[in-house]
């Protein structure tokens, strides 16, 4: 699915009411996802073929130990971000929380906190709620232009405007 929502006030009279706002980037995540992971996977995958093709056999020199340590907990670490990291967006007064097989709407009642990452500032956005959703209680986004916009601006701030600025029922 390709979302394209282009508005400036996210409470604007222009928006349909039904019409969802995607604050994460399409392309960013798509890639973050989808792409790198399956891709480290697969070079990961074909490097211990060949390893055990040519040598027969799948060993580390002593040496080299810190070198595989460190590719085994990256890759623990990007699966882990892989399967955390979801579409966000809103519409009306319910959060979307979606990934390439499912969605779900969350009322925004149920958001606990929306906070910048403290190891990817300004450019990872972290929602927590107060009960366990079908995703977790805990879920990532990138925002639009994440990578440029974080260098000026708090992406997280345009979600907590939203909620704040969302009326009650």
């Amino acid at each position: 699915m390709v979302y394209h929502v282009v508005v400036d006030d996210p409470l604007s009279p222009a928006q349909a009411p039904d019409q969802p706002v995607w604050l994460s980037g399409a392309i960013l995540t798509f890639l973050n996802k989808v792409v790198f992971p399956t891709l480290w996977i697969t070079v990961l995958a074909w490097v211990v073929i060949w390893a055990f093709v040519t040598y027969g056999r799948i060993s580390i020199r002593s040496g080299f130990g810190f070198i595989a340590l460190f590719v085994v907990v990256g890759t623990v670490f990007m699966m882990w971000m892989a399967v955390r990291l979801q579409l966000v967006g809103y519409c009306g007064r319910e959060l979307i929380v979606a990934n390439y097989r499912r969605e779900a709407r969350i009322p925004f009642e149920q958001v606990a906190a929306v906070e910048s990452v403290w190891w990817y500032r300004s450019r990872l956005v972290r929602i927590r709620f107060h009960r366990a959703t079908p995703f977790g209680d805990c879920v990532y986004y990138l925002p639009k232009w994440g990578p440029l916009r974080g260098l000026f601006s708090k992406p997280e701030e345009e979600l907590r405007r939203v909620l704040a600025r969302s009326p009650m029922l």
